[in-house]
């Protein structure tokens, strides 16, 4: 099978830490952990671009906008663009086009309804929005909304690609060439001689959305469609949606988990003290890149080997890679958390021993492996969402009682206690499923 570069989606990379660790890397990994760097380092570079051209305000109104609309394409794939990896790989492992053709038919129906739906809810609720932020974030979403089913297509989308290995087909359009046109065309205004704000940086967001969308659908599906040759199209509706439910439930208590600690620092709190955690999580969430890139490389042949009843030796091969890069990538991300912080300004030296903290739960909860997208894609999505849920639980639980007295290190260690739970629950319902 080819890879985008050409090559047979074996091929694999060799170095002295490769042979060191008997193993080598697949280029999938290394393709997406690069696309996810420059994906950061151009994310961060947009950042600086907005909040110089728009200003505080209407950088604040623009930011929590596209906040909403990020976090509802996110969602409105219901789960379905990430059993696609688990379901369409089975189904090419197995030979069953039918079946394939009906997965995608079903998935892009459920997607398209799941954003409308979801953007006639966040219409419905502009009032409170008004209440709360202003007639210009209204007008700033109600652009924005129009954005949403493009931003969940191109998720969807992606999950298709990601079951056949393509990883770079995957990543690029959502991670590089939304930024990247979105950077070029705010450019192209302001090189023009028009002054932005949130409206018009809104209005550009739209288009870079619909050009990755297109760029995706096009990029993707034709080569897709190859893979599985014309055959009447069979459904397992049953299936797919019993699959898709507890995954979407999984992502919401990994956003609930990903996100409670800062908002209870923020009520127990001054805002100097929330910057500062801010801060202290954009750093540590670098060293997620190594998990997410592994997960996404290894996903497709975690779905196949279950399929086949396979002993995993996938799954080995992607928790030593996991063992490797994330320590090597924890200890270079800490000796370097210094320097991060000193680009923020003087005031954020106070965020480094937060950083360090969220740093070593996330490397200690690598040691485990890619456990969370091995139990997904041979079918076990529920133990998924009860082991984020408990990690929120706890997170939330510890960080009402720790923040108010310890502040941002007192998040800190909640965030890193409920991250590790979080792992110890995936590591139980594995080794339940495989014993």
């Amino acid at each position: 099978m080819p890879s985008e570069t050409g090559l047979p989606a074996e091929t694999l990379a060799t170095g002295p830490l490769a042979r060191l660790a008997g193993l080598r890397l697949p280029w999938s990994t290394i393709g997406a952990l690069g696309v996810r760097l420059g994906a950061a380092a151009l994310a961060y570079l947009l950042q600086i671009l907005l909040a110089r051209s728009l200003g505080a305000a209407e950088y604040g109104t623009f930011s929590f906008a596209w906040s909403v609309v990020t976090i509802g394409g996110f969602l409105a794939t219901l789960g379905f663009g990430q059993i696609a990896v688990r379901f369409l790989a089975e189904y090419h492992e197995r030979g069953e086009p039918g079946l394939a053709r009906g997965f995608l038919l079903h998935a892009i129906l459920v997607t398209t309804a799941g954003s409308l739906v979801l953007a006639a809810i966040l219409y419905a609720l502009f009032p409170l929005v008004e209440a709360g932020y202003g007639l210009l974030c209204c007008s700033a979403l109600a652009i924005g909304l129009l954005a949403l089913p493009f931003f969940a297509v191109t998720d969807l989308v992606e999950g298709f690609a990601r079951s056949q290995g393509w990883t770079i087909r995957a990543l690029a359009p959502a991670y590089l060439v939304r930024t990247g046109l979105l950077m070029l065309a705010l450019i192209g205004t302001l090189w023009l001689g028009y002054s932005a704000n949130a409206i018009s940086a809104m209005v550009l967001a739209l288009g870079a959305t619909i050009g990755a969308a297109v760029l995706q659908i096009c990029w993707t599906m034709p080569a897709l469609l190859r893979l599985f040759p014309p055959a009447p199209a069979k459904t397992e509706r049953a299936s797919w949606n019993g699959a898709a439910m507890p995954t979407l439930l999984s992502d919401l208590a990994l956003l609930a988990r990903q996100h409670i600690d800062l908002i209870i620092l923020g009520l127990l709190a001054p805002p100097a003290v929330v910057g500062l955690y801010f801060a202290a999580t954009r750093i540590a969430s670098l060293i997620g890149l190594v998990e997410f890139a592994i997960g996404a490389s290894f996903g497709h042949r975690f779905a196949r080997e279950a399929s086949k009843g396979a002993g995993g030796p996938a799954f080995r091969e992607a928790r030593r890679w996991m063992r490797i890069a994330g320590l090597g990538g924890a200890i270079a991300l800490g000796l370097g958390t210094p320097l991060i912080l000193s680009l923020f300004g003087e005031g954020f030296a106070g965020a480094l021993w937060p950083t360090l903290l969220l740093i070593t739960g996330a490397a200690v909860r690598m040691t485990l492996g890619p456990l969370e997208d091995l139990l997904t894609m041979s079918g076990f999505a529920a133990d998924v969402w009860r082991a984020n849920a408990i990690g929120a639980l706890i997170t939330a639980t510890l960080c009402a009682l720790l923040a108010g007295p310890y502040q941002a290190i007192g998040a800190a260690i909640a965030a890193m206690l409920g991250n590790l739970a979080a792992g110890l629950a995936l590591a139980l319902a594995h080794r339940r499923v495989t014993s």
